[in-house]
């Protein structure tokens, strides 16, 4: 039985505990969540951006040929590979 000097406390106590179980029982129908698309990206003009494509053609062909002799260097070569079977 509370005395006078708790009883403030457990009826503090008793309606918070009332008040978790009412929500715990409430029967409100779930509404599932929105769920948005993601936006599409749009590349932009050359003008916009303020790049020259002509001024990076000699730089790309020389990655390009680069990219090329290293393949054909590496072609004849056998990796050991220790993650895989395979030579």
């Amino acid at each position: 039985m509370p005395t006078k000097r708790n009883w403030p406390c457990s009826m503090a106590a008793a309606a918070l505990l009332l008040a978790m179980l009412s929500g715990c029982a409430s029967n409100t129908p779930h509404t599932p969540p929105v769920i948005a698309s993601r936006p599409q990206p749009t590349p932009l003009p050359a003008s916009v951006s303020q790049i020259d494509p002509q001024s990076s053609q000699p730089w790309l062909h020389e990655v390009e040929s680069f990219l090329t002799e290293v393949d054909s260097l590496l072609k004849g070569e056998t990796t050991k590979c220790s993650f895989c079977s395979a030579p």
